[in-house]
């Protein structure tokens, strides 16, 4: 058994994913696959946090704008 492990560049857009794919198949053994954030989307996060234990309204805008860039990635593929 193998384990994988993908996040931040290597699956940070449609393309990353598409590669991601194209290695698991070429695997013949059992698999374990972990995937973790895309890009940088734990530093996003993070922001979000601040901002909202901060009281600033703002983090609504940035969460929206990761759910929309993981949207387009989806729609993309």
């Amino acid at each position: 058994m193998k384990v994988y492990k993908f996040g931040g560049a290597s699956v940070k857009d449609a393309e990353g994913i598409r590669n991601l794919g194209e290695i698991i198949q070429q695997e013949d053994s059992e698999l374990v696959i972990v995937v973790s954030a895309f890009g940088k989307t734990t530093n996003e996060l993070e922001g979000v946090l601040k901002l909202w234990i901060n009281g600033n309204e703002d983090y609504k805008i940035k969460l929206d704008e990761i759910y929309e860039s993981h949207l387009a990635v989806i729609n993309e593929l």
